[in-house]
């Protein structure tokens, strides 16, 4: 199915040169992507554009440009011109913005098909293609809960439309074929987002201890009180091992939802409540 998604679009657009580029910006750290795998497979991140959201776009590597599906191009407020809007902000979940990003606005019948027939096991929005992707050093790592992606000081040059006339060869018909079968078979689209709780702080992990690494300023945690070099030791009871132990408990969090977090500071052990803001 990913395939089939990069050779329709590479069949519309085009770079003008292959370019290369490894190097990290100078102060860039990586940045932990929160993902998950939907029942195709894919791999998915959460988005907000120009603050709205959240939105459940496909990562795919082979796609040339950032594909944002119409209905949530209206939902989110962009005005398109010709298929084309220029996103103020483009915010991943994990920390990651973009700023003055370029989206092609339509609904590839993939997109819409996945979404009719429920293949995903959720509403999809849209693709992160090369244009976006090509700024990050990414790791993936599917041990684990989060991807790294590290910002690179490049910027792609922007791809160039073929120029198809007279429609895609009848692409454009799947869409309403697929949502009749839908409608024939009984299967129903995926469940739309559920917010994430966001807690505003990052770990460490050293000789089987989690410490805190860093606080968000005005954040949930350091409205807790949490401090940098506190050692987290539970959380709801739950005894804390490693970071992945974190990661499993906040997969869960919803905002407003309150944590029990035992810290050690120093030599004294204090509770905290952590109150769940709204994340992306």
């Amino acid at each position: 199915m990913a395939y089939r998604f990069t050779a329709w679009l590479c069949a519309i657009f085009v770079f003008p040169a292959a370019v290369v580029a490894d190097e990290p910006k100078a102060d860039a750290k990586p940045a932990p992507v929160p993902y998950r795998l939907t029942d195709t497979q894919h791999v998915l991140v959460r988005v907000k554009i120009n603050g709205k959201g959240p939105y459940n776009f496909i990562v795919d590597t082979g796609c040339p440009v950032l594909i944002v599906a119409t209905a949530v191009a209206k939902k989110a407020g962009l005005t398109p011109e010709k298929n084309w809007a220029t996103l103020d902000t483009l915010e991943l979940e994990g920390g990651l913005v973009q700023k003055k990003v370029k989206a092609r606005i339509e609904t590839p019948f993939q997109l819409e098909g996945m979404n009719g027939m429920g293949l995903a096991g959720v509403e999809l929005h849209g693709l992160l293609g090369y244009s976006v992707l090509a700024k990050y050093k990414m790791e993936f790592d599917f041990t684990r809960d989060r991807l790294k992606w590290k910002p690179l000081a490049f910027d792609p040059p922007p791809p160039v439309p073929i120029g198809i006339k007279g429609g895609t060869g009848g692409m454009e018909l799947m869409g309403g074929l697929v949502k009749m079968l839908t409608f024939l078979s009984g299967l129903k689209p995926g469940p739309p987002p559920v917010p994430r709780g966001f807690l505003g702080f990052e770990m460490e992990e050293n000789d089987q201890a989690v410490t805190v690494g860093s606080v968000l300023d005005k954040g949930p945690a350091a409205a807790a009180g949490l401090k940098k070099g506190d050692r987290i030791q539970e959380i709801d009871g739950v005894k804390i091992d490693s970071i992945a132990d974190v990661h499993r408990k906040a997969a869960r969090l919803l905002p407003g939802q309150v944590w029990r977090v035992q810290i050690q500071r120093g030599d004294e052990q204090r509770e905290l409540k952590i109150t769940a803001g709204n994340g992306l």
